[in-house]
């Protein structure tokens, strides 16, 4: 494995381009750390081994720690084929691209340089250049994005609010349902992950952030379209865990609860 501290190239990109929003005093990457963690992952739940590094990566941009992730992606494929680390650039860029509208793209550009360096280093084969979207947004996307909104937030009990965000806040009511859902995340669940993989991404996202309400919606939401409880508590244990290693612990969330809260509105 690449030791970025000691090899000259890696040491100059990164503090050029990488660690450069790092806080000071953060807490140095920690290899066994993160290694440990994604096979906590990996070997908990079956749905769990393509994407469970991913969820790491996005909990890292978070809770403000995006220099992590090109490390992480550089161990994680430290023995893998140019294949096999094509598509975990390509798991890893999705999940990226579609929590970026809940992230902030300043808090996202450390990952993706950080990814870049390690290409740069190892050589272009040992990632993805595929592009999924088209260079303009098309009536089938704002069709699938209303569509995907709608299936996601069934049951969640949020149409009071959002009407009254559609009414206040029309212009960013209607680019979350376009662009995020329909844009992003609709082609990300066509070619990449599967829905259930892809909120279970995003609402890790948002658990990082400490957006308490926000996370108790969406993780009654990837309950309501299929991921299991034991899924979303392992998933919820490994973003607590990177939130206390970065000095920012989130809220304690009862999935158990909001698991029988969903499972009531979806009776009805």
């Amino acid at each position: 494995m690449c030791d970025w501290d000691s090899d000259a190239a890696m040491s100059a990109w990164d503090a050029k381009y990488v660690s450069t929003n790092r806080r000071p005093g953060s807490s140095p990457y920690d290899r066994n750390f993160f290694l440990a963690l994604n096979t906590e992952l990996v070997a908990s739940h079956p749905e769990l081994q393509t994407n469970g590094y991913a969820i790491i990566a996005v909990a890292c941009i978070a809770v403000g720690r995006a220099d992590i992730v090109g490390r992480f992606f550089d161990d994680i494929t430290a023995t893998a084929t140019p294949i096999e680390s094509e598509q975990t650039f390509l798991h890893l860029r999705e999940a990226i691209t579609i929590s970026f509208p809940y992230l902030g793209m300043p808090t996202c550009i450390p990952a993706c340089y950080g990814m870049i360096g390690v290409v740069q280093r190892k050589g272009s084969k040992y990632a993805s250049t595929r592009v999924l979207r088209s260079s303009t947004i098309t009536e089938e996307d704002v069709r699938k994005g209303q569509e995907l909104r709608a299936r996601i937030y069934k049951g969640v009990g949020n149409s009071e609010i959002f009407g009254l965000m559609d009414t206040y806040f029309t212009d960013l009511f209607t680019c979350s349902t376009v662009v995020t859902w329909g844009y992003l995340i609709s082609k990300t669940n066509e070619e990449v992950f599967t829905p259930q993989a892809s909120h279970l991404i995003i609402a890790a996202a948002i658990m990082a952030l400490g957006a308490t309400r926000q996370t108790k919606s969406h993780i009654k939401a990837t309950l309501g379209i299929g991921n299991s409880v034991g899924c979303v508590k392992t998933v919820v244990g490994v973003v607590t865990k990177i939130a206390e290693w970065a000095g920012r612990p989130i809220a304690a969330v009862d999935v158990d609860d909001l698991a029988g809260q969903i499972r009531e509105a979806l009776k009805g």
